[in-house]
């Protein structure tokens, strides 16, 4: 049995999985960061504590994290979503507490593993994973195997930059005009209530907290603004996707993370941008694949990150 741990931006799920990745058990817990770093490493040192004696059998742990982390000294960097985090060296804390191994890497890149080794991306040599959530995160599959750079920053596609003449705002600069600013999830929000100031009569005006998943049921109820967001959200995305597969000359792109659940029209979208910006020799055989393991990818993609450090 292997053991998994997803840290996200809102929720912390982790479970055991058999050797072929299927889940035997899961649960989650807040992530809380506004408590700090400290906080959240204790918490993650109890958690493998408990799973530890409740699995006495876990060969590994595998843990997936929202940064670039560096696989020569284990640190976490600059997490861009977890307030307080700069430069932690995470699997020494956590390796200190079990004696199995404990590997870690960016919470896309295990997710790309997950997709690759077990999902949609099975089949294929090199593709590009995309989880769009609380952030936008990019792992890169190069035969069969995760590329993650020189220090462990590849696939940070969430930084690329999409509106080059955006001013700054209280964002950091490095995040201004970027695909996560605009169509994560506080992104697509602040979307959908500029479009809904263009359309009095909005359902959009109804909702107090109004979420991604409300302004996907308004946009398939055939409410004006949410369908003018949904659909700005996926020409960007298409238009970011274009720049990053001419780099890659990649073909198939493997979307999941919750957003990539909405409402068809944001992916169909994103995919007719995607058709008509990529270069002629990727347009006429680009494809968008939905995920295999939607929620679970992050999960079974640590468990298997755990299990492929004892292979090694």
């Amino acid at each position: 049995m292997y053991a998994g741990i997803d840290i996200g931006g809102t929720s912390i799920k982790y479970g055991v999985t058999n050797k072929d990745g299927s889940i035997l058990f899961q649960d989650s817990i807040p992530t809380e960061p506004e408590k700090g770093p400290e906080y959240m490493i204790s918490r993650l040192q109890k958690l493998i504590k408990d799973i530890s004696e409740a699995f006495p059998d876990v060969l590994s742990f595998g843990i997936g994290f929202p940064s670039v982390v560096n696989p020569t000294d284990g640190c976490v960097y600059y997490p861009p979503n977890l307030p307080g985090w700069e430069i932690i060296p995470l699997v020494q804390l956590l390796q200190s507490c079990t004696t199995r191994p404990v590997a870690i890497d960016n919470d896309a890149n295990v997710a790309a593993l997950a997709e690759a080794t077990l999902g949609a991306g099975k089949n294929a040599s090199h593709f590009l994973y995309v989880t769009l959530g609380t952030g936008i995160g990019g792992g890169i599959i190069l035969n069969h195997q995760i590329f993650t750079g020189e220090r462990g920053g590849a696939g940070e596609i969430g930084h690329i930059v999409i509106k080059a003449d955006d001013i700054k705002g209280d964002e950091a600069s490095y995040r201004t005009g970027t695909m996560e600013e605009y169509i994560g999830r506080m992104g697509l929000i602040r979307m959908a209530q500029k479009h809904a100031q263009s359309y009095p009569n909005s359902i959009i005006h109804t909702y107090k907290n109004i979420d991604v998943e409300d302004i996907s049921y308004c946009a398939e109820q055939g409410d004006s603004a949410a369908i003018s967001c949904m659909t700005e959200a996926g020409t960007l995305l298409g238009l970011g996707l274009a720049s990053i597969l001419a780099i890659l000359d990649m073909r198939i792109v493997v979307i999941g993370g919750g957003i990539s659940k909405s409402c068809p029209l944001f992916l169909d979208t994103a995919l007719h941008t995607l058709k008509q910006r990529s270069l002629p020799t990727i347009s006429s055989l680009v494809e968008i694949r939905k995920a295999f393991f939607s929620n679970n990818a992050g999960l079974v993609g640590a468990a298997m990150l755990g299990k492929s450090r004892i292979e090694i």
